[in-house]
């Protein structure tokens, strides 16, 4: 059986150097989609409790009210101020607070 004097194959050398950059992706890639995933979730509560917030400010009398989910502390917070109604949702994560308001008229 004659053999080729030139037989360019694939390398076991090739092979371990596409094995280890795709290894390099993944481990860089991972954090990332894990931090997105969180982002995600978080933006998903906020959404629903300010809405919530919203339908609260709406009604005549509306109460103060905390929720514990997950790894999430939220408080819906209510006052008067300058002949409005204000109410403030708190969000705190992980070493993250956030604070917003909104207004309304008294009835």
């Amino acid at each position: 059986m004659k053999k080729a004097d030139n037989q360019d194959g694939f390398l076991l050398l090739e092979a371990l150097f596409s094995f280890a950059m795709f290894l390099l992706l993944c481990t860089l890639l991972l954090p990332l989609w894990i931090d997105v995933k969180k982002e995600h979730y978080i933006q998903e509560k906020r959404t629903f409790y300010y809405s919530l917030l919203q339908n609260e400010l709406a009604k005549a009398e509306p109460k103060d009210q905390y929720f514990r989910d997950d790894k999430l502390f939220i408080a819906l917070r209510f006052s008067i101020e300058d002949g409005l109604k204000k109410g403030c949702i708190d969000l705190r994560v992980k070493g993250r607070k956030e604070n917003r308001c909104l207004y309304g008229y008294l009835e």
